[in-house]
């Protein structure tokens, strides 16, 4: 095992054991002479943690046992809001576009509607604890763009139930893990070293089958942890 990794375990078992969420590991200088290693070797040491979600980098600050993973369930209550909700976390929601556009090709024939099919596109940033965790693209159809253009806050869910008699129910998801790009490392306050889960999911009337939301979100990886409910 490479050195870096043997460290990496070390500290991962100190971490579980000897410390409290908030606290900072001994400085990194500290640590290397600790384990007679060079700066190098211990800051990918370090940074194994980091990807772990088990600390948090501040630049010139140091180095923050970092609170654990949310454990976040993938079921058919389609709620986002909800969701978390239901396992104690409030939410911050806020719009930073929506707008009319139509479906381009490939995403049509995914979909299996028409090309060029209009929809509302409505992008949310999602907060937890005044972070930002989640990028969410809700793409809405046979909805009205000026009522749209009304929701400020909350859950989209719930504000597409009471405005348009629609309750949604979760159908296809897909998830994979890349690398965000400049403009979504801004919008989520993420370093370019960590990955974004990215989710795509279909919505449907609960009642008529009829699709009403293909949602596209990206959360960070270091905040949360995704699992499939039976």
């Amino acid at each position: 095992m490479a050195v870096y990794l043997k460290i990496a375990t070390e500290l991962r078992d100190e971490i579980r054991h000897q410390y409290q969420i908030g606290d900072f590991l001994p400085p990194e200088k500290q640590l290397a002479e600790r384990f007679n290693v060079n700066r190098h070797t211990l800051r990918r040491a370090v940074d194994e943690l980091v990807q772990d979600g088990l600390v948090r980098r501040f630049q010139g600050i140091g180095n923050q046992i970092a609170k654990p993973k949310i454990d976040y369930v993938l079921h058919d209550r389609a709620s986002y809001s909800h969701n978390l909700a239901s396992i104690g976390l409030s939410l911050e929601t806020r719009v930073l576009d929506c707008r009319l556009e139509k479906l381009r090709p490939g995403l049509a024939d995914r979909l299996e509607l028409p090309a060029n099919t209009a929809y509302v596109l409505l992008t949310t940033c999602r907060l937890i604890d005044g972070r930002s965790a989640c990028l969410i693209r809700h793409h809405l159809f046979d909805v009205e763009l000026e009522k749209m253009q009304a929701f400020h806050s909350g859950s989209v869910h719930q504000f597409l139930l009471q405005q348009f008699n629609c309750p949604l129910k979760r159908g296809n998801t897909r998830l994979r893990a890349r690398m965000p790009n400049f403009e979504e490392c801004n919008q989520l306050q993420l370093g370019r070293g960590v990955p974004v889960l990215e989710v795509h999911t279909q919505n449907f009337h609960a009642t008529t089958g009829a699709l009403k939301e293909y949602s596209l979100s990206l959360s960070r990886s270091d905040m949360f942890e995704y699992s499939l409910e039976p």
